[in-house]
């Protein structure tokens, strides 16, 4: 990684680092086509959706977790000192935060950390040379990746945030930022809000994004990119999708829109392939947009008392589309070499089996396996993944979903280990709230088996569910899909289905399994109730970027 970068901050005015650091006067340039120009009233706006007002620092310092134990593969100054043969340098100096982004940040940003496959180091960096927005944002990412240990990194991480703020907002006014460095920052700045605050999916930042995604693609759809840019592009795009698909299985914002499969779909047919392992996405690039389905709908459903016709006949559909699913068929091996192809196989179907028991949980009326019988799925998938694979990197997910079924000691024990490991090497608190979350979900379980609290609810209060308002004879036929088969209600009340662009979901139905069931799930086990993680995370103001 060339750490050469002209100085946008005073303090790198004069510095020599490894000798490769050299001052330079060169400031970005006016952009031409290829930079981001934007006009009047949809600048304006745009702005104002990347734009944040970070808190005091006082206030960022109250809402820290107590330090861990665990430490970065560089646990002090004096052995960094040692190894490369520098000067002893401040953590919180520009040098060791560059060094930091390289050696620490850049591997828990992508499942590929080879010596050229890393985007991160090999496309992004090389940009912030010419974008004071994109380097200050970069640094900033550093520093809070660094602030679990170390908390006097919290004032660094806000400093340069605001400055890369700054400079995009005036960037983008000026039309000097270059479209791709305005993208990259802005997915920066979404990983570093989600650091810094721990409770908080940078979403503000994914819908500034959002709009510069549709003008790269289609502003450069006719371009003659060098190969260099159409691979850079495509990682831009396929970050955002996994960034906001993501973000979406815990935030409440009111975007339900289907944008990520056209980002997604795009980023394919003309600037890439299918048979890389994407840095985040891994082997599932193909089945995000159905996680993003999933999560628009789960988020329907926590508005609304009980479950319409039109939601369950959405949900069967997106169940029948994700058993279905399957990854292509031929993936390029990575450079890296604690990667498998498997691993991120394995990894893909633990997400797949994941979204399985989310849906599960927000429309209970569709036959399918028990919520025990679908999180041990997932679990299974992700004991096939060792520890030392960087696959782990993006398992939070997962791991919260299943994690939060287990009952015995030691099913909660194992849980509880991988959550340790995962913080070990991750070094980032979004892990600390997530173990909060399922601990919560422990405990409030727990606590309502033990005083029968949920009998004495039921004697008051009528099970909300299919049976109030289905027809009797599906009633009978204990199986919604079965009912549908020989019934026509079911089309004429479904209503047109909303798609995007993108290839639209195939609605057809099969009988279910012999083992899958209408399971009699507790209301509060649901995304509706407050012994689901969901319930726990909206009950606590929290929305956890699960990546």
């Amino acid at each position: 990684m060339d750490l050469s970068l002209p100085p946008f901050d005073a303090n790198v005015a004069n510095t020599n680092f490894f000798g490769s650091l050299q001052p330079s006067n060169a400031t970005p340039g006016r952009s031409s086509e290829s930079q981001l120009q934007v006009d009047g009233a949809h600048q304006k706006d745009s702005v104002e959706e990347i734009s944040r007002e970070p808190d005091t620092g006082e206030d960022w310092l109250v809402r820290l977790p107590s330090p861990s134990g665990s430490q970065t593969s560089f646990s002090s100054e004096e052995s960094m000192a040692n190894i490369y043969g520098f000067p002893r340098l401040s953590p919180s100096s520009l040098e060791m935060l560059l060094l930091g982004f390289d050696r620490e940040t850049c591997g828990i940003l992508s499942v590929k950390d080879g010596p050229t496959e890393n985007p991160w180091r090999t496309m992004i960096w090389p940009l912030a040379h010419e974008s004071p927005a994109l380097y200050h944002a970069i640094v900033s990412m550093a520093a809070f990746h660094t602030a679990r240990s170390k908390k006097e990194m919290i004032v660094e991480g806000i400093t340069h945030m605001e400055k890369s703020v700054e400079n995009l907002r005036s960037g983008i006014h000026e039309g000097t930022i270059h479209l791709d460095a305005a993208l990259a920052t802005t997915l920066a700045l979404a990983f570093t809000e989600s650091w810094d605050l721990h409770t908080s999916t940078g979403i503000k930042h994914l819908k500034g994004a959002k709009w510069m995604i549709h003008r790269a693609l289609v502003t450069r759809r006719n371009d003659s990119l060098t190969l260099p840019e159409v691979a850079r592009l495509r990682f831009l795009c396929n970050t955002w999708v996994y960034m906001v698909v993501i973000a979406r299985l815990t935030s409440v914002d009111e975007d339900e829109s289907n944008s990520f499969d056209y980002a997604l779909n795009a980023a394919i047919d003309h600037h890439g392939t299918e048979s890389e392992v994407d840095p985040l996405m891994g082997c599932a690039a193909t089945l995000f947009p159905l996680i993003g389905r999933v999560a628009n709908l789960v988020r329907r459903v926590r508005k609304t008392p009980r479950n319409s016709i039109n939601i369950i006949s959405q949900a069967n559909d997106l169940k029948t589309s994700i058993e279905a699913w399957d990854p292509p068929e031929f993936f390029e091996a990575p450079e890296d070499q604690s990667l498998e192809i498997q691993h991120s196989l394995d990894t893909a179907e633990a997400y797949r089996w994941a979204t399985l028991l989310y849906l599960h949980q927000a429309v209970p009326e569709i036959p399918s396996k028990t919520s025990e019988e679908l999180a041990g799925k997932v679990i299974v998938y992700l004991l096939k993944v060792p520890l030392r694979s960087r696959a782990v990197i993006v398992q939070i997910y997962p791991l919260l979903a299943a994690g939060c079924e287990v009952s015995s000691n030691e099913d909660r024990a194992w849980v509880e280990d991988r959550w340790a490991a995962m913080m070990q090497r991750m070094l980032i608190g979004n892990l600390d709230k997530c173990l909060v979350v399922v601990k919560e979900v422990w405990d409030r379980r727990d606590a309502d088996e033990s005083q029968g609290a949920r009998m004495a609810l039921r004697a008051v209060q009528p099970r909300r569910s299919i049976e109030h308002w289905v027809p009797e004879r599906v009633q009978r036929a204990h199986s919604f899909d079965e009912a549908v088969l020989h019934d026509d209600f079911f089309q004429s009340a479904r209503g047109k289905p909303e798609h995007a662009a993108g290839p639209p979901i195939t609605p057809h139905v099969q009988r279910r399994r012999p083992s899958e069931m209408i399971e009699d799930l507790d209301f509060e086990r649901t995304v509706r109730g407050r012994l689901h993680w969901v319930g726990v995370m909206k009950d606590r103001g929290w929305e956890i970027l699960l990546g």
